[in-house]
């Protein structure tokens, strides 16, 4: 009788040991399960002038992801220079297709895609239009002060561009009428909007982005295209970077309700 109630009490003691693993493992299994797709750390470089947009597609993104996303917005000249300098970049926008070209034909990109094509305005502050500033025309009259960005910015060299297309670009520097050279387009813009100076030269992105009085608007013809392009960093998080890529391009309504157009 006693052999028998011993080989009792050992059963018992192994079905409840057996029960309790398969209790934790059932439960821890519930408990790791996550809610949302895990996706990993993403080192974002995005062009200045970018930055509303891609804010709110960042924040869409992080809010289905458990992953980071590190943005770093600045000129998009600077931040090639970044990137080739070896800072860590998985996924780099550019507002000059010049730079992914660039990174391309030094072999440290894995893919390449036009994304937006926009166009360079000129816009005038409140000081701007009390002086009668509306067309190129005015911009030789004496007083005149002149914004242009940093040709390290896409949108000081396209706004060159479009002043030597007109034959200007030339008479303004001697005329000494071009006053500064801020280093991104969101800064010219504020300027612009501050009444820090009388005209500017933006993105017609951007001056829907600061809500800016457009007087002019340039050709392509005039300023070359303006190609906004994406690259995925050879080496970096390409699987993250792809990830995000295709997601910014499904929400490219973010960015078209600001004036970019998809480039076709």
């Amino acid at each position: 009788m006693v052999m028998t109630m011993d080989r009792l009490h050992r059963v018992l003691s192994i079905v409840v040991f057996t029960a309790l693993i398969a209790g934790i493992v059932f439960f821890t299994g519930c408990t790791t399960s996550p809610t949302t797709t895990e996706k990993p750390n993403l080192n974002l470089y995005v062009a200045a002038g970018m930055k509303k947009p891609m804010d709110v597609i960042v924040d869409k993104y992080k809010a289905g992801s458990t992953g980071n996303v590190t943005p770093n917005y600045g000129p998009s000249g600077g931040l090639y220079t970044q990137i080739t300098l070896g800072q860590p970049c998985d996924l780099y926008y550019s507002a000059d297709w010049m730079y992914i070209e660039k990174l391309q034909n030094e072999s440290r990109t894995s893919e390449v895609h036009k994304f937006l094509k926009d166009y360079i305005v000129m816009v005038v502050s409140k000081t701007g239009k009390e002086k009668g500033i509306t067309s190129t025309a005015d911009l030789t009259g004496d007083g005149v002060v002149i914004a242009v960005a940093d040709p390290a910015a896409p949108v000081g060299a396209y706004a060159e561009n479009a002043l030597k297309s007109l034959g200007l670009w030339d008479q303004l520097n001697a005329m000494g009428n071009i006053k500064t050279r801020p280093n991104t387009v969101n800064q010219l813009a504020l300027m612009v909007q501050n009444d820090e100076v009388d005209v500017g030269f933006v993105y017609s992105s951007t001056a829907n982005l600061y809500g800016l009085d457009v007087v002019e608007k340039f050709s392509h013809d005039q300023t070359g295209e303006i190609v906004f392009g994406a690259a995925v960093i050879k080496g970096g998080n390409e699987a993250a970077a792809k990830d995000f890529l295709a997601f910014s391009t499904q929400n490219a309504g973010e960015f078209i309700a600001y004036g970019w157009e998809p480039y076709a």
